[in-house]
């Protein structure tokens, strides 16, 4: 019996020395490290706004519109009340693409045989399409956390982001395409024990992008935040190869991380 507790103490001696030297010792935490599983969250933030958008709201701000402006309806409307030629006649519209700052980016003119209504023209992807459609390559986020797979107070809890730094995208929503580079721009992780952290890298095992020191046990809901921006073009019915601004993508994971106590006994 008192053997079996020299070896508990012996142990729980050991790793409080190992709590009391976070501080200076260089090397990783004594435990395992690694990836866990957790739960995602997409959000995306247009351009111009500051809360999230759910990327699959298909009523979702869409980085282009289309308006079809026919003769005598304003100062970008056709000059002529009619159009067409040998024995055609026609009217004349002018299809007019604004971006989601109501800036003309394109302007063409079109004859429209008489009696016919104007093209229906296929709509836009909204901005939580392209993103879905350019993070189909892209995981979600995961913390590199070190010790797992159980944390311990006093004891340094590194941090790192598990995943693609950055990408290139390539991809079809129905007559559009999608090119360009997707790149990942911040990295926040939530301890779920006080302020978010943002890191300044995503850091490594071997060079954590950040450090926490849990004070109280607990099972803690951990969180990191990876933010994406890109540079897409986006070419289309009635569009030219462009740079379109998409704003930025949003992809949240957690987990639960539990934390044990650890104490060193005086035995007599």
């Amino acid at each position: 019996m008192r053997r079996h507790l020299l070896i508990a103490l012996a142990a729980l001696l050991s790793l409080t020395a190992s709590a009391a030297l976070a501080d200076t010792y260089p090397g990783p935490p004594s435990a395992g490290g690694g990836v866990g599983e957790g739960n995602l969250f997409v959000g995306i933030i247009a351009p111009g706004q500051s809360g999230f958008v759910a990327a699959d709201d298909p009523n979702g701000p869409r980085p282009y519109t289309y308006t079809w402006v026919p003769f005598g309806a304003g100062a970008f409307g056709p000059t002529e009340p009619q159009c067409g030629g040998f024995g055609a006649v026609g009217t004349p519209y002018t299809l007019i693409i604004r971006d989601l700052s109501g800036a003309i980016v394109n302007m063409e003119a079109h004859c429209v045989p008489e009696g016919q209504p104007v093209p229906e023209l296929p709509q836009v992807p909204t901005i939580g399409e392209i993103w879905r459609a350019a993070m189909r390559n892209i995981p979600g986020p995961q913390a590199g956390i070190n010790p797992r797979p159980t944390g311990l107070t006093g004891l340094e809890t590194w941090l790192w982001y598990e995943g693609p730094q950055e990408l290139a995208v390539s991809a079809t929503i129905g007559p559009f395409t999608v090119t360009g580079t997707a790149r990942l721009s911040e990295v926040t992780f939530d301890m779920g024990d006080g302020e978010p952290v943002r890191a300044t890298s995503p850091g490594s095992e071997a060079e954590p992008a950040t450090r926490f020191v849990y004070e109280t046990k607990g099972t803690y809901d951990v969180e990191v935040t990876a933010r994406w921006t890109a540079d897409l073009v986006l070419t289309g019915p009635g569009l030219t190869a462009r740079p379109t601004p998409i704003g930025s993508a949003v992809l949240r994971s957690s987990e639960r991380y539990p934390v044990q106590e650890v104490r060193g006994l005086l035995i007599d």
